[in-house]
């Protein structure tokens, strides 16, 4: 009786390929307990076009023989070109964890990964060190100094003592973190800024509290897997992923929540919190629990995940690190960049650091848990100030088109920030607005604008100062506001909303006796304040003027005193009567 094999091949040779076809089926479950001939019978399934079964003569070789090279090599090549490159990489790690200068595995297993978009492991894999390709533009590295190193630790602080270093094993292209038990020196933070390593970070302190936490957005590994031959699309997803995380971002904010978005290398995107005090990591955990809740839901199923600083095992809880931002993933050999709220770097991303804002996590918990999505769906707009701070954004235009340029990312000048400390800022009562007013500026630091709102002395800049500061502004508005000056008061733009906060002015309060320099002093302020309210009596005269004509009277009494209109000379005169 001629050999099954033998006979499968004569009739492939002979271009029979449906009979050895049926060979190749009647023989499936009556191959000899050897892997070599498994291995044979896969090459010929291979070559007719049966792909399943040649896998199934494969793993039944590696059923006999879990080691054999030959079985995982063509196993993995053919799972290679049917587009499974996950289990394929499995197979191929196998190989060389055993046998390092097998080539052709290595090949196939940076094959794979380049296919996956992996370009840092395909690298290393190669290689034997994850480097990106040389380029010929020249890269200038930029000074990093000890104060932008203590302003990111004191961002990313946790552990006391530890922290890792990401790496891809050579032989396999696997990320790995390997554990330093020394403290995050600044040498360290400054060669991760510089790319020279990669740290990760155990946010966990000894008390089992944390500073901060965040979302995790990724393309998952059966999507990449799944298209890993239009690397086109696999951008496109990403692009998605960074758009979504800026949505995101953009809710919370909408909530009064600071919150980061970070493009994770190409691999995703992350979006960062920052806490105001260290809290126990379960309390981060609900507050992450409550904001998943209500946030926009993704366009396409992305994975979204919690950055925290433990991950279950089963039974009990493992802590883990947490790559940091501006170093390189290891993986796609990329930097994992700050965004704004559209998905673009920060073009200084060590300078964007000084923007970010700290918050409160209890309350933003419970403002998570109060908010009630089915009455009040968000409409993708960024939130309201509070009502004292839009009545008078619409009551002043001066101040209105200051807080417009300022949203817009002007960088505004002294005097227009002075205007808006003494108005706005003096109407805040948490420091929120004026932060939210200054941010997207590209000087905006956070420091600085905290410094100087807890320094307002509480006195509102007067109309006069702003139009001595801003003419241009001023005259171009023709700002007509009225108030009501009683008691000694100053025009003020508070007076719209807060006429309390308005102080008497002191200059009202005159002693016996002055000297020269403090009575001319004195008498430069009251004409000032004498001029303003001319300006504001006459606006009031001709608006008297307009109604009496057109109601044909030439009085009217507002409680016990009687407004009179008469004319003298041809010109008309206002005169007041005591009832």
């Amino acid at each position: 009786m001629p050999n099954p094999l033998e006979l499968a091949r004569s009739y492939i040779d002979e271009g029979d390929e449906h009979r050895a076809q049926q060979i190749v089926l009647g023989q499936r479950h009556r191959l000899p307990d050897h892997p070599d001939v498994h291995a044979e019978w896969g090459r010929i399934s291979e070559e007719l076009g049966m792909a399943r079964q040649a896998m199934e003569f494969y793993e039944g070789g590696l059923k006999l023989d879990p080691g054999n090279r030959e079985c995982l090599y063509l196993l993995a090549r053919l799972l290679n070109e049917v587009g499974h490159f996950e289990r394929s990489n499995h197979y191929l790690r196998k190989i060389l964890r055993k046998d390092r200068d097998n080539a052709a595995s290595r090949k196939l297993l940076h094959d794979n990964y380049e296919a996956m978009g992996l370009k840092g492991q395909a690298s290393a894999v190669l290689s034997g060190e994850g480097k990106a390709p040389a380029s010929p533009e020249r890269y200038f590295p930029p000074s990093v100094s000890k104060n932008q190193v203590d302003i990111f630790l004191d961002f990313f602080s946790g552990r006391e003592i530890g922290f890792a270093l990401q790496e891809v094993d050579p032989d396999t292209g696997t990320s790995r973190y390997v554990f330093h038990e020394t403290p995050l020196s600044h040498d360290i933070v400054r060669d991760h800024i510089l790319g020279k390593s990669t740290v990760a970070a155990y946010p966990l302190r000894s008390d089992n509290v944390v500073r901060y936490t965040g979302l995790f957005a990724r393309i998952p590994n059966r999507v990449r897997e799944t298209y890993a031959g239009q690397q086109s699309y696999l951008i496109l997803l990403d692009e998605k992923i960074k758009s979504y995380v800026g949505k995101l971002a953009v809710f919370a904010k909408s909530l009064g929540i600071p919150a980061y978005p970070e493009d994770y290398g190409g691999l995703g995107a992350r979006l960062w919190f920052f806490f105001e005090d260290y809290e126990h990591f379960l309390r981060a955990r609900e507050f992450l629990k409550a904001f998943i809740k209500i946030a926009p839901e993704p366009e396409t199923q992305y994975g979204l995940e919690m950055l925290l600083p433990t991950r279950p095992t089963g039974i009990g809880w493992v802590e883990q690190c947490i790559p940091l931002p501006l170093g390189i993933n290891r993986l796609s050999l990329r930097r994992c960049l700050f965004l704004d709220d559209d998905g673009h770097p920060w073009d200084e991303q060590l300078g964007f650091i000084k923007k970010i804002r700290r918050f409160s996590l209890r309350p933003a918990t419970k403002r998570l848990r109060c908010h009630d999505t089915s009455s009040k769906p968000w409409n993708g707009k960024a939130l309201a100030f509070t009502d004292r701070i839009e009545r008078l954004r619409s009551a002043c235009p001066v101040v209105a088109l200051l807080m417009d340029r300022a949203l817009a990312g002007r960088i505004l000048r002294r005097e227009e920030k002075v205007a808006l400390y003494y108005s706005i800022g003096l109407l805040d009562e948490t420091g929120n607005a004026i932060h939210r007013l200054f941010e997207p500026a590209p000087d905006y630091s956070y420091s600085k604008v905290q410094r100087q709102w807890e320094r307002l002395q509480k006195n509102p800049i007067s109309c006069l100062k702003i139009r001595l500061m801003l003419p241009e502004i001023t005259s171009s508005l023709n700002c007509q506001c009225i108030f009501d000056l009683r008691g000694g008061k100053y025009p003020s733009p508070l007076m719209h909303v807060m006429p309390h906060m308005v102080p008497t002015s002191c200059e009202f309060k005159l002693p016996n006796r002055l000297k020269l320099k403090q009575a001319a002093h004195r008498y430069v302020q009251l004409r000032r304040h004498l001029d303003e309210e001319r300006r504001v009596i006459s606006r009031l005269e001709a608006l008297l003027q307009e109604h009496f004509s057109a109601k044909g009277i030439s009085e009217f009494k507002v409680n016990d005193i009687k407004i009179r209109r008469e004319s003298v000379n041809g010109q008309t005169a206002w005169r007041l009567e005591h009832s």
